[in-house]
């Protein structure tokens, strides 16, 4: 299955520690302590490009992914049979009764009697057996997308594999909106934006010229830390206007991802928020007593959205 346009964010600028965490899962499981983790940050944030970076470094350790996709979030286990895809002609070596679920699930057989557990445990073994030779790592990026059977079969796993060669890790949003994928029991690193000494690497990186430093500080203080922002404002302004010879446009161009990173944050606020930006964003001069009288008359105030976002409410 084609994977979906990934973002080139260069060398792991500002993700040593996160590296880190990755790269000793994935050791600790070609030792036989096996284990699982959730990264989880906001759109653009560099998840995918982290797991795209153990894939790559996974050394001889067999690597199987699967991408959350939203269109298929209805269709049981569509997740889990892209993961196993390649490890599909392993079926045969699993107890009959599971390989027989486990193809009923996946409609690679006749349909069996819908048994959660059997299929789960099919899965597990069957991870385990592809693991038996030279360890595995199973990538599963935007999980907030999984269909339900697939989220609670592989969480299941998720949770068994210690004492396995198998290492697993789940990246998700993390704006706990109505698709949050919810994993309790299994450690979580948060990946929040870039420094601003990493964030100007990135930019030097990108850039096709030196980059002027009010240029460089003005992209760093636009993008909050966000590789993706940072990457995509890079590619949409000129050389002249990087080196400094030209101005800056103002305000700086977005672009379609850019807009896409803004907005599961701003979905992601109360309905006052969101308001309150929307009239905001309505108002050119930026005056602030313009744009609060104006959400006054539409029934939001400053005071009131505050309350709801500390919990007042």
């Amino acid at each position: 299955m084609a994977r979906r346009a990934e973002y080139d964010l260069g060398m792991l600028h500002g993700r040593r520690r996160e590296w880190s965490v990755i790269s000793d899962l994935l050791a600790g499981a070609t030792a036989g302590r096996g284990g699982a983790m959730v990264l989880r940050g906001e759109p653009g944030v560099g998840k995918s490009m982290l797991l795209d970076h153990a894939g790559a470094h996974a050394g001889e350790v067999t690597v199987l992914r699967a991408t959350g996709v939203e269109a298929e979030a209805e269709l049981a286990f569509a997740g889990v049979h892209q993961l196993l895809a390649p490890v599909l002609d392993r079926l045969d070596r699993l107890p009959d009764m599971q390989a027989d679920a486990l193809r009923g699930a996946l409609r690679l057989g006749p349909p069996r009697a819908d048994d959660p557990f059997l299929v789960s445990l099919a899965l597990l073994t069957l991870l385990t057996e592809a693991a038996a030779e030279t360890g595995l790592l199973c990538l599963v990026d935007d999980a907030q997308w999984l269909d339900p059977a697939s989220a609670g079969a592989l969480l299941f796993c998720a949770r068994r594999l210690a004492g396995e060669r198998v290492a697993l890790v789940f990246a998700a949003r993390g704006d706990g909106g109505d698709h949050h994928f919810a994993a309790p029991g299994l450690p979580e690193l948060a990946l929040t934006g870039l420094d601003a000494a990493a964030a100007g690497e990135l930019v030097d990186e990108r850039a096709p010229v030196t980059v002027a430093e009010p240029v460089r500080q003005a992209l760093v203080r636009a993008a909050s830390g966000n590789p993706l922002v940072l990457v995509e404002l890079v590619g949409l302004l000129s050389t002249e206007q990087l080196a400094g010879r030209d101005p800056l446009p103002d305000p700086l161009p977005v672009s379609a991802g850019m807009e896409q990173a803004f907005l599961v944050q701003v979905r992601a606020l109360p309905a006052d928020s969101q308001l309150l930006l929307l009239v905001a964003a309505s108002e050119d001069t930026g005056n602030l007593p313009v744009v609060l009288a104006g959400a006054h008359r539409l029934g939001v105030g400053a005071g009131r959205s505050k309350r709801r976002r500390t919990g007042g409410w």
